[in-house]
């Protein structure tokens, strides 16, 4: 139980930092979440409150709507280019 809710306050925390950073940079194309751990959680994070923290701006919420978030999984994603 204890790893289900560090992963849970893991994905909330992400959402809200970036949400945030979308925010702050005026993101509009998309927020790409590659390296380490999220590749790695699969399911959970498909499943997390990641982008309900995403989205919890107020009245920003609608713009922050509009924006896609995307987990990459790809193991070498700079090969891709």
């Amino acid at each position: 139980p204890q790893s289900v809710a560090a992963v849970d306050l893991f994905c909330h925390w992400l959402g809200s930092v970036a949400g945030n950073l979308a925010l702050s940079y005026g993101a509009f194309g998309g927020v790409y979440i590659a390296g380490g751990i999220v590749p790695q959680m699969g399911e959970a994070f498909a499943h997390s409150r990641f982008r309900d923290s995403f989205l919890a701006k107020g009245r920003y919420r609608d713009y922050l709507d509009r924006i896609a978030t995307v987990a990459i999984t790809h193991p070498q994603p700079g090969l891709l280019g």
